[in-house]
């Protein structure tokens, strides 16, 4: 066994337990740590056997079938943590959900300005 192939296959067992890691810490909506863990093993198992087995394998397109399992359950961590809710022009992805806009704000004090002027 070459040393390329023993460090490729720790970096899949190493992917595969965090994926396992954190799709337990997440609590992902479909399927289960197993299967997400699975699905890792599976993709970087068939990119290895592919890589050994066809020697004019195009390594870019090993290199995807080694990324399917990992990108997959990316999207699937995604879903889980932030819903199936339609986005919100109005506010950027990393703002959080209890500040108001700063817009808002403003409009909301001219509105509280031009009461007080009119009492």
């Amino acid at each position: 066994m070459s040393l390329a192939a023993a460090a490729g296959g720790l970096l899949l067992v190493l992917a595969a337990a965090l994926v396992h890691r954190d799709a337990t810490r997440v609590g992902v909506e479909f399927g289960s740590p197993a299967l997400w863990t699975g699905l890792v093993l599976l993709a970087g198992g068939t990119g290895a056997v592919t890589a050994l087995l066809v020697p004019d394998a195009p390594i870019p397109g090993v290199l995807v079938v080694v990324a399917l399992g990992p990108l997959l359950y990316l999207l699937e961590r995604d879903d889980s943590l932030h819903g199936d809710d339609d986005a919100d022009p109005t506010r950027l992805p990393s703002a959080t959900r209890g500040v108001s806009n700063s817009s808002d704000e403003e409009a909301t004090r001219e509105e509280t300005d031009d009461d007080e002027r009119t009492r």
